[in-house]
């Protein structure tokens, strides 16, 4: 049974994982996922920005991570806990921070990448709405203790098939779904991720599952706590006197919306579980004050020029450690068109060409990779 796990002060500094609902003790992993088809590294909105119009896919997973779907207890007869499962959850959300002290422009949201897995009926009439909502204020527990926010006001929204979200027989892909339209700018923090409406009983074949990393693969903390000096009055002194208060925030990573439409924290009131979701937001970068490339750890990505391209685009990037290098393009649905791959590439900056001759007018994604597990993408569009 589902219930909320109340922290204290003393419980989060040693705070461990406590199911609040039945996981699945072994957790499958999804090898029918192919890894190779849409990779990104890890890329943060904090980093420094490129051009104008320069499109980034955000990720909070490693390239080197596992991707897996979690069944709850039961095993697959029960479905995933980051889909269509018994407890009839209706969404799941991942949190973008964007550090609005650090960095130097706005961003616009334009879509979503996500890896599915799963079982589709090919003829299902079942839907997803991609989203990206506003944070919502914190939620108060105590008077010192809240969680940071969760999903509050869709920004939009786009409705895809169970049949087109890349789910296959013996291949599952890694695809991008586009907003119809633009959302922003913004500076600041908010969510992505899906939601939908099904009965579990009456699925007729249909049991799909966003992929997530393993537990205890998640970086980001599970709180902050703020300390502040406060007054209280003393009738011992018959005074005020200063009193040192703690305030602990839960930052919510990633959420889960219960079948009443209620969001829950997944890893301390949900399934216990410190990980991240494989749903990553499509940003473009907006006014920047200077070109200095977007740097993770020890690779820098300076965009790709010209942008439209007609023949040819230019790949430029930096090392500071050897590496390899992989560099793929694939069209917006995460098919692979052409394929890179640099060994032994050593420190400073390069240019790699790509071919775009032979490509039909339109937008692609550019996906650039190290075997540090450094990685960026970017889109392209092609002009004839």
């Amino acid at each position: 049974m589902r219930k909320l796990f109340i922290l204290t002060i003393a419980l989060l500094v040693h705070v461990a994982a406590f199911a609040q609902r039945p996981v699945h003790t072994q957790p499958v992993t999804v090898s029918s996922v192919n890894n190779n088809s849409f990779t990104l590294g890890r890329a943060s909105a904090t980093a420094r920005t490129t051009g104008a119009g320069d499109t980034v896919a955000l990720t909070n997973i490693l390239a080197t991570d596992t991707p897996l779907v979690i069944y709850p207890a039961g095993g697959s007869t029960s479905g995933y806990l980051t889909g269509t499962d018994t407890f009839g959850d209706q969404g799941f959300a991942e949190r973008y921070d964007i550090n609005t002290a650090t960095i130097d422009s706005s961003l616009k949201i334009i879509g979503v990448v996500a890896q599915f897995h799963g079982v589709v009926n090919p003829l299902s009439a079942h839907t997803v709405s991609f989203n990206a909502w506003s944070i919502g204020v914190p939620s108060p527990v105590t008077a010192t203790f809240a969680y940071s926010g969760f999903p509050q006001v869709s920004l939009d929204s786009v409705v895809v098939p169970f049949t087109q979200l890349g789910i296959g027989a013996t291949t599952d892909t890694i695809k991008a779904f586009l907003f119809p339209a633009v959302t922003g700018p913004i500076q600041g923090s908010f969510f992505v991720g899906y939601t939908m409406i099904y009965n579990y009983n009456s699925l007729s074949g249909d049991t799909i599952g966003l992929a997530c990393t393993v537990n205890g693969d998640r970086t980001s903390p599970v709180y902050t706590m703020t300390t502040h000096i406060d007054s209280v009055w003393s009738a011992i002194d018959s005074a005020y006197v200063a009193d040192t208060v703690s305030d602990t925030l839960i930052n919510v990573q990633n959420a889960t919306q219960w079948s009443d439409g209620v969001w829950h924290d997944n890893y301390t009131d949900n399934d216990s579980l410190f990980n991240n979701l494989a749903i990553y937001p499509i940003v473009v970068i907006g006014n920047p004050t200077a070109v200095k490339g977007i740097t993770r750890n020890n690779f820098t990505f300076f965009g790709c020029f010209p942008n439209p391209a007609v023949n040819t685009t230019n790949v430029r990037f930096s090392l500071l450690k050897q590496a390899d290098v992989t560099i793929q393009l694939s069209d917006m649905s995460g098919r692979n068109v052409s394929t890179i791959k640099e060994t032994g590439v050593v420190t400073g900056e390069h240019i790699v060409p790509l071919n775009t001759s032979e490509l039909p007018a339109g937008d692609y994604l550019c996906i650039v990779r190290t075997s540090a597990g450094d990685g960026i993408a970017t889109k392209i569009t092609v002009r004839k």
